[in-house]
């Protein structure tokens, strides 16, 4: 009896380990896990902002990698405020006639604009951001926008407009800039593109919002890992689980890539990889004397693997922050090799039938 009564336990005990597993199996699985075909190769979209005020003398401009990106957006020159009127920056024809005449005949080319900033006297950044989210509103509400944006992509030969949001932080505010999104496509049309550049911590748009939208570039970067490492690989598997999980269209994500380092203890530096990249260890990191801070960057084998995983998991592309940050493409460690890199490597690799 007792010999029975331990075979039906052991027996019980077998079924429960593989119910568990089972269930852990269904529970834990990742959407990184699924079986997925890649975009087209060609369809496979390498997105650069170019900060305006880096382009404002011709001859400090390094046009060497233009070849290598397909979506250009011109950052840092076109604000609009409370009142839904676009204000040019007094550099932006400068700054636009020094990229335009030299970007690839089939590439794409977007303004990116950016709204009134918070006047709140805080250092409350939550407190901020619901304030510059409220001033935002305003100026969809104003019902002058739309016109506005169409006006500038017209005259400027723009395909369309991006905006860059790490705010609105509360429902309210969303609520406004996603009634303003289905707006604005509904005023574009089919003519031009909607993108923007989100953080995977604040995902709150509406399905209207979300089909509205033709691109979304990830900002994973500006985050740590627990030994103070800038924007692991971890870090962008998080950053693609979260944003697929909210239910985005795998081929309108772009995987943002910093070309820039950040110090290890957090702390509110930026660093070019250009400048440093001769200086680096095998991790990517660099100690400055000056500052007695570590700068930690992502290595051209980071980079290289973040593109494949965008690849393989069907994103539309990758995005980076930002063009003038890269060596020189005569470097061998450029980032831009890099990413081409991880392309070729992805797309030379057998699919799932």
């Amino acid at each position: 009896m007792k010999k029975k009564f331990l075979k039906a336990a052991k027996a019980a005990l077998a079924c429960f380990t593989v119910l568990a597993v089972s269930v852990c199996a269904v529970a834990c699985s990742s959407v990184l896990d699924e079986e997925v075909d890649p975009v087209a190769q060609e369809d496979f979209r390498v997105t650069a902002y170019m900060v305006g005020d880096r382009f404002l003398n011709a001859d400090e401009i390094d046009y060497s990698h233009f070849d290598q990106v397909t979506d250009f957006i011109f950052m840092g020159m076109a604000d609009f405020g409370t009142d839904g009127m676009i204000t040019l920056n007094a550099d932006f024809d400068t700054a636009y006639n020094n990229i335009k005449p030299y970007l690839p005949e089939d590439a794409a080319f977007y303004v990116n604009l950016l709204g009134p900033k918070s006047t709140l006297e805080t250092d409350d950044w939550n407190e901020q951001m619901a304030d510059q989210g409220a001033l935002h509103n305003q100026a969809f509400a104003s019902g002058n926008l739309e016109g506005q944006i169409k006006e500038l992509l017209e005259e400027y030969d723009f395909d369309g407009v991006y905006f860059d949001y790490e705010y609105p932080v509360d429902q309210v505010n969303w609520d406004g800039f996603n009634e303003f999104i289905v707006s604005l496509d509904e005023y574009l049309g089919d003519d031009y593109k909607i993108g923007m550049a989100l953080s995977d911590w604040d995902l709150k748009q509406t399905p209207e919002a979300m089909a509205a939208t033709d691109f979304v570039e990830i900002m994973s970067y500006d985050n740590w890992d627990d030994d103070g490492n800038h924007a692991p690989y971890e870090n962008a598997e998080k950053s693609l689980e979260a944003v697929l999980d909210a239910g985005y269209e795998r081929s309108k994500i772009g995987l943002g890539l910093p070309f820039y380092a950040r110090p290890t203890t957090q702390e509110e530096y930026w660093y070019d990889y250009k400048t440093y990249c001769d200086l680096l260890d095998e991790n990517g990191l660099f100690e400055d004397a000056e500052t007695g801070l570590t700068f930690s960057f992502n290595t051209y084998d980071v980079i290289k693997q973040k593109t494949e995983l965008a690849v393989n998991c069907g994103l539309g592309g990758v995005m980076i922050w930002h063009y003038s940050c890269d060596a020189p493409a005569d470097h061998p460690e450029s980032l831009f090799y890099a990413i081409e890199d991880g392309i070729q490597t992805a797309y030379a690799q057998p699919q799932a039938e």
